[in-house]
């Protein structure tokens, strides 16, 4: 019971939806996290510049107090270039050092009037190097202009109060370092985290595979067990059946025999499908020999009483144990054949070579298809959609094809249909060849 229910847990379909989706919850969540980080760590460094920027405004405007040799002295220390002030028209009224003579302040209004007055803003330019930082001033700055004559009729008091502007113009190679350096470093992780993601999501289904592959394997085991048992103990009542019926031919009167004819073709049937089984179970094998594979396909439409179209691509011969190749054939023709009711499903087969030396046998109909969902189980033993069959048939043929180094597929056919193709080698290099690329 164990066994069975972890089997259950691994193909259940649920699976890969709750773990996909928690694996990228939780690299979402991280690579929100950088891109926080991130923008806070340049936030940071924003308001770094503009604190150094303000020192050294500040450190400058002290040292004029002295002298203005002191002040660009303490300039060339800051590393600023010029610092000025200016009206709310952005007109210059005072300045020291390489400074414009007017700056433009409608950008910068707005974005104060937002932000809050006492926040600046610093423009970046690549070409020098060279940061503009511009604010309002907190502090209304006094002007001794001594007695200013505006008009003829009168004098107006001192000082005079100017709104101002800060401006100042310094070095922010620095500071635009750090910022590269640390967008940097977040778009690396973000990309690390993504590949991370990848990586672990491609695990995952591997490891899911290998798991589904691993449980196929363990049931295909049980079943040969259960399956070289049950042959076994169904051969010897089957024979003694097989005698009996013989007998009872001979005995009974002529107008019962009828009656004998259904129970001799459902132990035909049984004999049939335990001889399937042996097959399945015993080396797939055999003892390749070249085979024609045209005088193959001419015998075997033969069989049926339907009209299958045949064409080859000139003279197609392989190296496969003949009792296996003609079960394989004469398998998938057959279930052309019935793969539908009531009308003709037109069946071809096509035989083509590829450029390796591969050679390519095309089993078409035009039938009911494939539905949906059964893709992955039409190779499971024992699965059928038929009413009489067996569903043993299709994993024969496989078992057989791939011990040959070979591989076979079902798959929907355009316009509708199935196509039934089967690859194998020629040769034996060919054959290694197509070897390693099933691996």
């Amino acid at each position: 019971m164990k066994g069975n229910k972890t089997r259950w847990m691994i193909v259940d379909g649920r699976e890969p939806f709750f773990v996909i989706t928690s694996l990228a919850f939780a690299f979402i969540v991280l690579i929100g996290l950088v891109i926080f980080l991130t923008t806070a760590i340049v936030e940071r460094e924003e308001l770094r510049m503009q604190s150094e920027a303000e020192r050294s405004f500040n450190s400058v405007f002290l040292a004029l107090q002295d002298s203005t040799t002191k002040a660009l002295k303490t300039m060339q220390d800051e590393g600023v270039s010029g610092i000025g002030v200016y009206s709310s028209m952005g007109k210059k009224v005072l300045s020291l050092g390489n400074v414009p003579m007017t700056i433009p302040l409608t950008n910068f209004s707005s974005k104060t009037n937002k932000e809050g007055s006492n926040t600046g803003t610093a423009t970046y330019n690549e070409d020098t190097g060279m940061i503009e930082y511009i604010r309002f001033s907190r502090l209304t700055i006094l002007l001794d202009t001594g007695e200013l004559t505006l008009t003829e009729g009168g004098l107006l008091p001192t000082p005079i109060d100017f709104p101002d502007v800060l401006y100042l113009h310094f070095d922010g190679k620095s500071y635009h370092h750090r910022v590269m350096v640390i967008n940097f470093i977040g778009l690396v992780s973000t990309v690390i985290l993504i590949g991370l993601f990848l990586l672990v999501l491609s695990i995952y289904r591997n490891n899911r595979r290998y798991r589904e592959t691993l449980a196929k394997q363990e049931s295909l085991v049980n079943l040969g067990q259960a399956a070289r048992t049950l042959t076994h103990e169904i051969k010897n009542p089957l024979s003694a059946i097989t005698i009996q019926l013989a007998l009872l031919k001979k005995t009974i009167p002529k107008e019962h025999i009828c009656d004998l004819l259904l129970m001799e073709q459902e132990v035909m049937r049984l004999t049939q499908l335990t001889n399937k089984v042996s097959d399945f179970l015993r080396n797939p094998l055999g003892t390749p020999v070249v085979v024609d594979l045209n005088e193959l396909f001419s015998s075997l439409i033969k069989r049926f009483d339907k009209q299958i179209r045949f064409t080859s691509e000139g003279h197609q011969e392989i190296l496969i144990d003949l009792d296996r190749a003609r079960s394989v054939f004469e398998n998938l023709l057959k279930n052309a054949i019935e793969s539908c009711s009531g009308r003709d499903p037109e069946v071809e087969v096509e035989i083509t070579t590829d450029k390796r030396g591969l050679v390519h046998v095309f089993v078409l109909d035009r039938g009911d298809g494939i539905k949906s969902g059964d893709e992955k189980k039409i190779f499971d033993p024992f699965f059928t959609t038929k009413i009489h069959g067996s569903g043993i048939g299709l994993s024969i043929s496989r078992q057989f094809v791939k011990a040959r180094g070979g591989n076979i597929r079902l798959y929907q056919r355009e316009g509708g249909g199935t196509v039934s193709e089967v690859v194998l080698p020629r040769s034996i290099h060919t054959t290694k060849l197509l070897e390693g690329e099933l691996r």
